[in-house]
């Protein structure tokens, strides 16, 4: 039989462990860090909803990144691959530079590198600048609205004589569709499921 004495010290060691183990467990599941650091959609921890916010925030944070490095000129292109975001800049002139942004969004990896635009890209360059009247952020927000997802890729071009903003989109189930919007009003052009 363990006698009163006793009981209290055997149990004081183990009461503070716990107690010292749940101020650590508080201490991880405090304010959820807002930084840039990207979330992989493939971790089961991320839920589908927080890791497409997340993706496109970080599309985002590259395309300002982008934008910072070259100093002045619009967005009008940005592209995830493996290692990278491909941002392109285009200034007020229609010449491009384009700018290698790290996976998180938050560094220039390589860039701004000037193209060689030739008059007639300028000059398409130039009038999509006109057109759209939505800038990224609003393109992002407009587009997600029509296909709920990841977009890994969007761009200003030219579709029937119209200037839209082009995305792909992944979907939660990984589902890629093709979003088009109307740069000017934002109503959807085009959405197509499918690779």
């Amino acid at each position: 039989m363990i006698k009163p004495t006793e009981h209290k010290t055997t149990r004081m060691p183990a009461l503070a462990i716990l107690f010292a183990a749940a101020i650590a467990l508080s201490a991880c599941t405090g304010a959820p860090d807002h930084g840039t650091s990207p979330v992989d959609p493939s971790t089961p921890a991320a839920t589908a909803s927080g890791s497409t916010a997340r993706s496109n925030e970080t599309l985002m944070a590259a395309a300002r990144t982008a934008r910072d490095a070259v100093g002045s000129g619009t967005v009008a292109s940005v592209d995830q691959d493996a290692t990278s975001w491909e941002v392109l800049i285009v200034a007020a002139d229609g010449t491009e530079r384009e700018v290698h942004v790290a996976p998180d969004g938050s560094s220039v990896i390589s860039g701004p590198t000037e193209h060689g635009t030739d008059a007639e890209d300028r000059t398409e360059n130039m009038k999509h600048l006109a057109d759209a009247k939505l800038d990224l952020a609003g393109a992002v927000s407009k587009i997600v609205a029509a296909s709920p997802g990841t977009i890994t890729e969007l761009s200003l071009d030219d579709h029937a004589g119209v200037t839209v903003w082009e995305a792909d989109v992944r979907d939660a189930q990984g589902v890629k569709h093709e979003v088009r919007i109307d740069a000017a009003s934002g109503h959807v052009v085009t959405n197509v499921t499918g690779d």
